[in-house]
Parts: C-alpha cells; structure tokens; sequence
C-alpha cells in the first residue's frame, strides 16, 4: 500500500528480512537502497555481478525504514542525467552498505577461507617442504585470535598473518622456479594450464615442436602443479626445479 503526501511517496510494504540498506549523503539529503547484501559487497569488492541480483527494485528512498521515497526532484539535483540503474550504482559505491551482525560474521568467515586458501598455496612447511594442510592453517588463526577486516584485501591480510603464524609453527612463503619441456603432441592442451598456474619467465619452441618453458608457481600448489603435468602428457614431459625462493 502506498500513500502520496504533499509530493513524498510512502510505501508502506518494505520486506527487510535478508536484505540490507545502502546509505548515502548528498547535498544535504539522505537516500537510500534495499539490497541482496553478498553480492553487493562482491561489487566493492571489485567482482563483475550483475545489477539484477543486487538490486530487486532500483527505488531510492530518503527512509527506507519508514518508507519514504526520494522525490523526483531531489534525485534531478543530485544525480543530474543519470538513470535509475546508474543512480542506483552510484548510491551503493558512494554511500555505506548497512550490515548486519549476522551478515558481517558471514562475510569474514568467507574471507577467513579466501585467507586460509593464500597462505595454503603460497605457503610451506619448510621441514619438510610440503604444503600446509588447510585446517591446520585455519586451527592456528582461530587460537591465535586474529582479527580480520572483513573490508580488507584478503592478500594483504594474509601476509600479515603469516608472520603472526611463524613464531607458533614452520611456515616459510615460498615460490618455485621450473623448467619444463614439454612434447610436441601436449603442447595445445598444457600450455594454457601452465600460463594459469604461474608466471611465466621464459619460453621457446624447439626445432622437434617441443616446448621449453621456466615458469615460477607457488611452492604449495608444485605438487599438485606436477601431478597435472605428469597425467596430462602421460609421463613424457621434463621438469627441473631450477631455485626456490623465499619470499
């Protein structure tokens, strides 16, 4: 049910239930969006999500609580030639994301596996120069008692962590460079997998069609990184360890 008073649309059917507010202040109003909250905050995030999934409606109000409605007038004033899509847009990247405890707690356990994941694959035990298994990883975070930014770059936390984590276990960050030559029947199928897996220093097509690569992977992803390599060509592909490098 909605109601018009003197130009302020009230709408009095706002169904919050999983849903979150986005804030923003502008020339001395408030307006403000209903949103799917996870795939709102993978846009800041800087993810590709589509705007249908983030936004069921594009109303802007100047009380969602209340219910009422931004007035036509004020959104020409601020948000002069943009359409309700781009107003909306902008609203969500200018303004603040409302969120709930509940969606908050859900949000850093997301990005305590995104962090668990880094230093699982960058990292080693460098005992015994194998991966550190993931739950490990994750025991020794949680009875340290980190604090993570769930707005932070999960990168650049677990960089940080990972020093907090040396002094309780073996831990090293660790790259891998490798020298593969490859055979000229694998080379289609494995050279994109070998560009995704790494950083590619030096390549070079032999006289036979061979192919010879130096690529560098994160130490905790070689053993995997070989075991692909080895089925995929049957066992007929060379490769070296040239150096390991900490980092």
């Amino acid at each position: 049910m909605s109601q018009d008073f003197r130009g302020v649309t009230i709408d009095r059917r706002i169904d919050l239930r999983g849903k979150s507010i986005v804030r923003l202040e502008k020339h001395g109003r408030r307006y403000e969006l209903l949103v799917n909250p996870e795939p709102a905050w993978k846009l800041l995030q800087g993810e590709e999500v589509e705007l249908d999934d983030i936004f069921e409606v594009f109303v802007v109000y100047e009380n969602l609580s209340r219910g009422v409605k931004a007035t036509k007038d004020d959104l020409e004033v601020a948000f002069e030639g943009l359409t309700e899509r781009e107003i909306a847009v902008k609203i969500l990247k200018e303004g603040k994301l409302q969120l709930t405890a509940d969606q908050r707690n859900e949000i850093l356990k997301e990005k305590r596996i995104e962090i668990v994941d880094f230093i699982h694959i960058h990292c080693i035990n460098p005992r015994e120069n194998v991966p550190i298994p993931k739950d490990r990883i994750e025991k020794a975070i949680l009875d340290l008692g980190v604090n993570i930014d769930y707005k932070e770059e999960a990168k650049n936390q677990a960089l940080e962590i990972i020093n907090q984590l040396k002094p309780i276990m073996p831990i090293r960050l660790e790259s891998v460079k490798l020298a593969l030559k490859i055979p000229p029947n694998y080379t289609g199928p494995l050279y994109g997998f070998i560009l995704s897996a790494g950083n590619l220093i030096q390549e070079e097509w032999l006289s036979d069609g061979s192919l010879a690569m130096v690529t560098q992977i994160p130490s905790g992803t070689q053993a995997d990184f070989l075991e692909q390599v080895t089925s995929r060509t049957k066992g007929k592909a060379q490769v070296k360890i040239l150096e390991r490098l900490a980092e």
